[in-house]
């Protein structure tokens, strides 16, 4: 026997107690099909445990939730930026990635961008270095690594600017931000 969901909801005639089991109204073999098709039909479109049928319900809720955990962590990097303060010259080191690198020197100091070959930032990795020291901060490119910035400036202008440092290839970054000659 054919039924209307998942198109559309069902209306199935239920048997009274006045009804006989092979009642013209309410067939009995009827009522077990239509209630039999019913139950494969949700069955179907809620899927079992572990679903890979892209159209069941526990599919889509099981990427639902994975996209919510994945959304949860970017969110959490972006309202939690963290610092590292530096009271001398300075290597980045792979922790420093997507975080604030405060130069917190009072003399002239240097902030190194190192080779890939020694620390693998991802393509893609945002550093901001902020000046919160006197002493002027002067981005350094490592062996092999170029740092492009408009008109090459690579010194922070003073205390309280900032600059960012952004991966674009493998010993390639771009500088943004407050920098002087």
């Amino acid at each position: 026997m054919a039924i209307n969901y998942p198109s559309s909801l069902d209306d199935f005639t239920n048997p009274t107690a006045d009804d006989s089991l092979n009642s013209d109204t309410v067939p009995h073999a009827d009522q077990h099909a239509n209630i039999n098709d019913a139950v494969e039909a949700l069955e179907a479109k809620v899927g079992v445990d572990s679903s890979a049928v892209t159209s069941s319900l526990d599919y889509k809720v099981s990427t639902l939730e994975t996209d919510v955990t994945t959304l949860e962590g970017r969110v959490d990097n972006l309202v939690e930026v963290q610092t590292a303060e530096q009271t001398a010259s300075y290597t980045l080191v792979l922790a420093d990635g997507g975080t604030v690198v405060e130069m917190n020197v009072a003399s002239a100091n240097d902030l190194t961008v190192p080779p890939n070959s020694s620390v693998a930032f991802p393509v893609g990795t945002q550093i901001t270095v902020l000046q919160t020291g006197a002493g002027q901060t002067t981005l350094v490119a490592g062996s092999g690594v170029t740092i492009n910035s408009a008109d090459g400036n690579l010194k922070i202008t003073g205390q309280w600017s900032a600059a960012t440092l952004l991966k674009r290839a493998t010993d390639t970054w771009v500088a943004i931000g407050s920098l002087s000659a």
